[in-house]
């Protein structure tokens, strides 16, 4: 279990790597385009396309599960945790069982817009050529998958601590 929390922090941390250098690829280009566009009075081809259809989704997307792992996502703590050990260990199953489908749901629907549109080669027109779209949209589940895999993670947690404090 040691290795596969190790190995999920190390992902996560890959996921907000990414994140970050689409970010930085961002700004950079959109500064670029802005000297160019007032300086030599032309701008980068397709720099908005890139921005929005492929920078954008791998900026978001990678470190979702970053962001569930480092609890960054708003929690109920303060109304939890004036109620008795039981109701927070029921509330903490609950909200981690609803996370579960949820996010299961998302990575599976999300992974099958991938397929239609790889299926349909969709691309997008940057500058003079057409760009295929569809690896981007693969980024898009795989980062459901990761907060799936956090909350998962998170759940077996609960639930050998919650049965080593039973055995008590």
């Amino acid at each position: 279990m040691q290795y596969i929390k190790k190995t999920n922090k190390v992902i996560q941390e890959i996921g907000k790597n990414i994140s970050g250098l689409a970010i930085l690829s961002m700004m950079t280009i959109i500064v670029l385009d802005v000297v160019m566009r007032n300086i030599f009075k032309t701008s980068i081809p397709g720099s908005y396309v890139i921005i929005e259809n492929f920078l954008m989704p791998i900026a978001i997307f990678p470190a979702l599960g970053y962001v569930y792992m480092v609890h960054i996502l708003p929690r109920l703590s303060e109304f939890i945790e004036r109620r008795s050990e039981k109701y927070q260990r029921i509330n903490k199953f609950m909200l981690l069982t609803i996370d579960v489908i949820v996010f299961g749901l998302l990575t599976y629907y999300t992974f099958l817009f991938f397929l239609d549109g790889f299926n349909n080669q969709i691309a997008v027109p940057v500058a003079t050529n057409f760009v295929p779209l569809w690896p981007i949209y693969f980024v898009i589940p795989v980062g459901y998958l990761l907060v799936l895999q956090e909350v998962l993670l998170q759940l077996i947690h609960e639930i050998r601590h919650s049965l080593a404090k039973n055995k008590t």
